[in-house]
């Protein structure tokens, strides 16, 4: 009779520690790295269920439009594109950039040379002359951009029309945009200072079975809560300390642990900061959703499943609760135990049975290959602990 493996927590750090150990042991393995495991999925904005069939009825129920005219206008975008194309070709070094007009469904090519113009003219092209050319508003940004940013500056772009290199600040920071003008050493009459524009933040949207990066590697988005109504997510404590840092992926919004329990319990609280939209929603890694309405506990036999990019989504059944679990690092108490298989990257990866939100991956045993053994924390217990809301609308 063989021993069960001991169970070890599911962060990616995790299976770096597991591979320097082999290392150590016995000197013959290639060293771990982080390059080794699987690159996160870009699916931070995947299509939900019963979205619309294709391009053309997207624009038209987006902006009103009959779907014939929502046609009419995609055709004359890409009738546009290749005529910019072959306008660009004519007009070469003084190609200035186009713009295409969404109402009236015509195409203009901007150039910096009058005489150049007429050449362009012969592709078929509406022309104007700017006073700049494409590459010329280029090599501003490019020093701008070697400058650096500067507080109370939101960005900066070329804008053909205008022949010029738009920076955009919030209010009563002009100086500051001046002061970044001076520094990169570009023609301040190729440069608009705009003020009033609003700070950007990076977008991403708190589903479960989405990755997260910490300090200590990579680990899953359990479920989406709040705590007295401030956004945030649970998910495993081990991956990450309160005042730890977080980051979304691949959008790169931020946020920091709350709460966090482990050894003990494995639960945490991540409070988001702006950029962050919370849904009710667990990622089926398939590009579809299921809607999380409720944590009704399921019994003992349920079929549960669970969900992160690495491992997919897979199913089983729970096999018991209120196990007391001993990792390497220290033990967990009151973990529910089940066959579903996960790996590395998968903690804090949300438990579901139905709709109903059971708990966050804690760690396991074995692997998707052989059949494995995976913990998950219950959720009602952390809600309840830290006064928080499950989110399930």
């Amino acid at each position: 009779m063989h021993a069960s493996p001991s169970p070890v927590p599911r962060t990616a750090g995790a299976l770096l520690a597991l591979s320097l150990t082999t290392v150590l042991a016995f000197g013959s393995a290639p060293a771990p790295s982080w390059a080794a495991l699987p690159a996160a999925p870009d699916s931070t904005a995947p299509a939900r269920p019963g979205s619309s069939s294709g391009p053309a009825d997207a624009v038209a129920a987006q902006f009103g439009l009959s779907p014939s005219v929502a046609r009419d206008l995609l055709r004359a975008q890409e009738e546009a594109a290749r005529a910019d194309a072959e306008a660009a070709e004519a007009a070469g070094p003084a190609y200035a950039g186009s713009v295409f007009d969404s109402s009236t469904l015509r195409l203009t090519v901007l150039v910096d040379t009058p005489s150049v113009a007429e050449e362009v003219r012969r592709t078929g092209a509406r022309v104007e002359v700017v006073p700049r050319s494409a590459d010329e508003l280029d090599g501003v940004v490019a020093g701008l951009d070697a400058a650096g940013p500067r507080a109370g500056v939101v960005g900066w772009y070329p804008d053909p029309s205008e022949g010029a290199v738009v920076v955009e600040t919030v209010d009563g920071a002009s100086s500051e945009a001046a002061a970044l003008v001076e520094d990169a050493g570009v023609d301040p009459a190729a440069v608009r200072v705009r003020e009033g524009a609003e700070q950007a933040v990076p977008y991403a949207e708190v589903v479960g079975g989405r990755l997260f990066r910490t300090g200590g590697g990579v680990c899953t988005i359990g479920f989406a809560a709040t705590a007295s109504g401030e956004p945030g997510f649970l998910t495993a404590g081990h991956c990450g300390t309160a005042g730890a840092p977080v980051e979304s992926i691949p959008a790169g919004a931020s946020g920091t642990f709350q709460h966090s329990q482990f050894p003990g319990s494995d639960g945490a609280f991540v409070r988001v900061g702006p950029g962050w939209t919370l849904t009710n929603l667990v990622d089926d890694q398939a590009g579809g959703f299921v809607e999380v309405t409720g944590s009704q506990p399921a019994p003992i036999g349920s079929t549960v499943c669970t969900s992160n990019p690495y491992s997919g989504w897979r199913c089983g059944r729970i096999l018991g609760r209120n196990h007391t679990v001993s990792y390497p690092q220290g033990t967990v108490h009151g973990l529910t135990r089940t066959d579903v298989c996960s790996g590395p990257g998968g903690s804090g990866a949300p438990f579901v049975a139905g709709s109903q939100a059971q708990g966050v991956t804690s760690g396991g045993s074995g692997s998707c290959v052989s059949g494995g053994t995976t913990y998950f924390q219950d959720v009602n217990p952390l809600l309840a602990m830290w006064g928080l809301e499950l989110v399930t609308s």
